[in-house]
C-alpha cells in the first residue's frame, strides 16, 4: 500500500482503497485455499478411483500432468471434456481455541484438474495443480464459473475477531501461510480487506503493556464469521490459535 497503515479509529483515516496482494485473489490461487464446512455435506462426495501407471501401491500421490480417474457423474452432474474438477480431503475438525465449540471440519484442497476424455462410467482428469499429495480417495468436487471469478474486493471494516486455525498446523508460521478468522459480527471482514493479527501486551505491575503486533493478513474469502485469509506480511513467525486481529484502514492524505 502507498500511505501508511494505520488501526481503524486511530486519528483521521479513510476506507482502505484496494487489495494489497491482487494475486491472492486470483482464481487459480483461490483453489489452494480451504474451507470450514460441515462435513455431512461432503461425506459421500465421489472420489479418485485410479491412477494411470498405478501400481500396487495404491496411495501414491499424482502430480501435474498425471491422469486419475474420477466417476463421470459427479455432484449430481455428469461431467464434459474441458471441466475444471478440485481434489480435496476432510482434514481434521476446527473448534473455536476459546469457547471449544465445534466450527466444522477442515476441507483441504490438494489439487485441481481438468477432464481430458469420457469412458463409461468414468472420466480421465488430467492433474493441473497439485497443492497437496494427491491420492487416490480424495474426494472431487466439479469448480463453477463462480469460483474462477474473483470475488470483488469489498472492505467492510468491524470489530475484529480472533484466529481459529491454520490451514496446515505448524508452530513457525512464515508469510503466505493461509489461516481462517472467528469474525465477532458476520459480514464484518470481506475479501481484500487488510486485518491486523496481535497479541495483547502483558499486564506488569499492574499496567497493561502494549499489544504485541504479530504481522498483517489479507481476507481472500468472507461471508458470515468464519473468512479465510492469508499472510502476507509479518513482524513474528509464532501465531497461534487464539490471537486476535483488527481491521486496518490508511491514513488519510
Amino acid at each position: 500500500l502507498s500511505a501508511t497503515l494505520l488501526l481503524a479509529g486511530a486519528g483521521a483515516s479513510r476506507a482502505q482503497s484496494e487489495p494489497p496482494v491482487q494475486a491472492l485473489l486470483e482464481p487459480g490461487y483461490m483453489l489452494s485455499v480451504g474451507e470450514v464446512v460441515d462435513a455431512a455435506r461432503w461425506r459421500h462426495a465421489e472420489a479418485v478411483m485410479g491412477a494411470e501407471g498405478e501400481t500396487l501401491v495404491t496411495d501414491r500421490s499424482q502430480t501435474p500432468f498425471d491422469l486419475v480417474h474420477v466417476p463421470r457423474v459427479v455432484e449430481g452432474r455428469s461431467l464434459a471434456t474441458g471441466d475444471l474438477v478440485q481434489f480435496f480431503r476432510l482434514e481434521r475438525r476446527i473448534d473455536d481455541p476459546v469457547t471449544d465449540e465445534a466450527l466444522g471440519t477442515l476441507l483441504l484442497p490438494t489439487g485441481a484438474g481438468r477432464v481430458e476424455s469420457l469412458d463409461g462410467e468414468t472420466a480421465a482428469v488430467r492433474v493441473t495443480d497439485a497443492f497437496h499429495a494427491v491420492l487416490v480417495g480424495d474426494r472431487v468436487r466439479v469448480v463453477t464459473e463462480s469460483d474462477m471469478t474473483a470475488p470483488a474486493p469489498a472492505f467492510a471494516g468491524g470489530p475484529g475477531g480472533r484466529i481459529v486455525a491454520f490451514q496446515e498446523e505448524k508452530a513457525i508460521h512464515p508469510p503466505f501461510d493461509k489461516l481462517f478468522l472467528r469474525a465477532d459480527v458476520a459480514g464484518s471482514a470481506a475479501p481484500g480487506q487488510v486485518v491486523e493479527l496481535y497479541r495483547p501486551g502483558p499486564v506488569r505491575d499492574g499496567v497493561q503493556l502494549p499489544d504485541v503486533v504479530l504481522g498483517k493478513a489479507m481476507v481472500v474469502r468472507g461471508g458470515g464469521t468464519l473468512v479465510a485469509a492469508v499472510t502476507y506480511e509479518l513482524d513474528r513467525a509464532d501465531l497461534a490459535p487464539g490471537d486476535l486481529y483488527r481491521p486496518v484502514i490508511e491514513a488519510s492524505d
